[in-house]
């Protein structure tokens, strides 16, 4: 019995090791296979990284992009992936470099190179605020380094804030003496300075540094700026046709060059003009910029006698196009314009091709077809950022006011980070006195963004003088006042919505804060006017309503003036 226990003990001991062993087997082959993965994604990766440079090396865009969001897919955290997008996008100037750039920040959140290049972009695209925050991020080691100061002080330059732009720029040059860059930044500086020594000195300090190889161009054009400014014409003659001689010049520097020659009415105007017309003549972007600039100094009809001498395969190439047709509207050639859309086909641009055939046709009458072409047009650029702008553009130049204004909600709706549009349209309807639809737009945007002061008082205003959610309007008023309380356009709303409450001596106070200068607004003159007209002061009163109907205000500012004048 002894014997068969101990037999038994030992066969299970022997078990339990061999189950033990296979354990140990099996978790050493789990663990191979994952890290096996792991590391197959690791190369993968890897290869696509490498495709993809090798792609950008090629300009094959569409591999760089197909590889790019492989590497993504396998590995969504990749830092390497995530910066070839955030330079791409930002040598192409997109927008969306930004929160690329943020992205690669908080992926490596104590990497302050990363950092520093999102402060930069988002200061580049005065995102001020964005700005802040990766600066807010760094590190104090990193804070005490040129490339701080130089960014902070080009920040504070944005916002216009010139002595602490000075203080930073300084530090920056005091850690780096011969960084040419920030002696050139502290120069431009300077020459927005009231002092005129001051200004005469960054006058001789660019001048310095276009002996310097690095930033001649930059500091040339900085000095012509000036003498722009300045009024300086023999000045910006000279410094542009240094430029313009320049190896390194863009044809877009050589037709700045020529029309400053001809505002200076110099002999060298046509033998320069004869030059970059045969230089252009291979080029369809020189053409288009060539075209342009004679349509503006010369005029329309001597640029497209130009433009029609040259080859077909160029008159064809867009955006060769674009400025031939500009001349025929110009001109109101409309026969001539439906016959040069009818040519061709126009490919991506078939949007704009209608959009041409529909003011054609309006211009000659036949309103059904232009309709058509519109709505074509307008169906051609749905989801294209690039498409609507075109159309926003040209409805406003040619006065399209109703299409201009349904192009712009077309751009809120299908992209609505695009700020400018909401800009665009709230201009517009101010500009038409449109403020039920003001009332829509501005309740919808105020919304989304419900801490903006001027968001606040822009809704509080009108519907303060539309008599309309008076509470509401009340509340936004003086919130927008407890935030921007030097405002004057804030200020005139909040005092109305006192004046409304019954609380005139409160009114009264608040305006009497307001600076003289600001007084020769049209806008703000109306309300103190009005808050003057309850108060008996009437003289003063006539002044400022008499002054005030002088400038473009909504029709329910004008009826309040001509209530304030019926008091007195």
């Amino acid at each position: 019995m002894a014997t068969n226990a101990v037999l038994a003990s030992r066969f299970m001991n022997g078990l339990i090791k061999k189950s033990l062993i296979f354990v140990a087997v099996m978790t050493v082959v789990a663990a191979s296979g994952w890290f096996g993965r792991k590391a197959y994604k690791h190369s993968m990766e890897h290869r696509l990284l490498l495709q993809a440079s090798q792609s950008i090396a090629q300009k094959d865009w569409r591999k760089t992009n197909l590889c790019l969001q492989r590497a993504l897919q396998i590995n969504p955290l990749s830092v390497e992936a995530s910066e070839m997008i955030a330079d791409l996008l930002e040598t192409e100037g997109s927008p969306d470099a930004l929160s690329w750039r943020i992205q690669v920040a908080k992926l490596q959140p104590n990497n302050a190179a990363n950092r520093f290049l999102w402060a930069k972009l988002a200061v580049q695209m005065r995102d001020f605020s964005s700005a802040d925050e990766a600066l807010a991020g760094v590190d104090e080691k990193s804070k005490d380094t040129a490339e701080y100061h130089k960014i902070a002080g080009a920040l504070a330059s944005g916002r216009g804030k010139a002595g602490e732009a000075e203080k930073q720029f300084l530090e920056a040059l005091r850690l780096e003496p011969d960084n040419m860059i920030t002696v050139l930044n502290l120069a431009t500086l300077h020459l927005a300075s009231t002092n005129p020594s001051v200004v005469q000195t960054a006058r001789l300090t660019l001048a310095q540094l276009t002996n310097n190889t690095s930033v001649r161009i930059t500091a040339l054009k900085l000095l012509l700026a000036d003498a722009g400014r300045s009024k300086l014409l023999p000045n910006a003659v000279a410094y542009s046709k240094e430029i313009a001689s320049d190896p390194a010049a863009s044809f877009a520097d050589k037709i700045v060059y020529l029309k400053l020659m001809k505002a200076a009415k110099s002999d060298g105007y046509a033998p320069w003009l004869d030059m970059l017309e045969k230089t252009a003549a291979s080029s369809p972007r020189d053409v288009f910029a060539l075209g342009e600039s004679l349509a503006a100094t010369e005029n329309p009809a001597t640029a497209l006698h130009w433009l029609k001498t040259l080859p077909p395969q160029i008159q064809t190439n867009q955006p060769v196009p674009l400025i031939i047709t500009d001349c025929q509207i110009a001109l109101k050639d409309w026969n001539g314009l439906l016959d040069l859309v009818n040519q061709r086909d126009w490919g991506e641009a078939e949007f704009y091709q209608l959009a041409l055939k529909s003011l054609a046709q309006r211009s000659l009458g036949h309103t059904l077809d232009s309709e058509n072409c519109w709505h074509k047009s307008l169906r051609l650029s749905e989801n294209r950022l690039a498409s609507l702008s075109q159309l926003e553009h040209a409805t406003g130049a040619w006065g399209w006011t109703p299409e201009r204004t349904e192009v712009l909600r077309k751009i809120m709706d299908e992209f609505p980070k695009e700020k400018w549009a909401v800009d665009q349209l709230t201009a517009q309807l101010y500009l038409e006195g449109n403020t039920s639809e003001l009332v829509e737009l501005l309740s919808k945007i105020q919304a989304a963004n419900p801490s903006d002061p001027h968001l606040n008082n822009n809704l509080a205003n009108i519907l303060l003088l539309r008599r309309s959610e008076l509470e509401k309007a009340h509340h936004l008023a003086k919130e927008a006042f407890d935030t921007s309380p030097d405002d004057p356009f804030i200020i005139s709303t909040y005092a109305y919505s006192l004046l409304l409450q019954g609380k005139l001596d409160e009114a009264v106070k608040l305006l009497s804060s307001i600076k003289p200068e600001y007084l020769a607004i049209p806008s703000v003159a109306a309300y103190y006017g009005v808050v003057e007209a309850q108060t008996g002061h009437k003289t003063l009163a006539r002044a400022y309503l008499s002054f005030a109907e002088t400038g473009k205000l909504l029709p329910e500012e004008m009826e309040m003036i001509r209530a304030a004048n019926a008091q007195l």
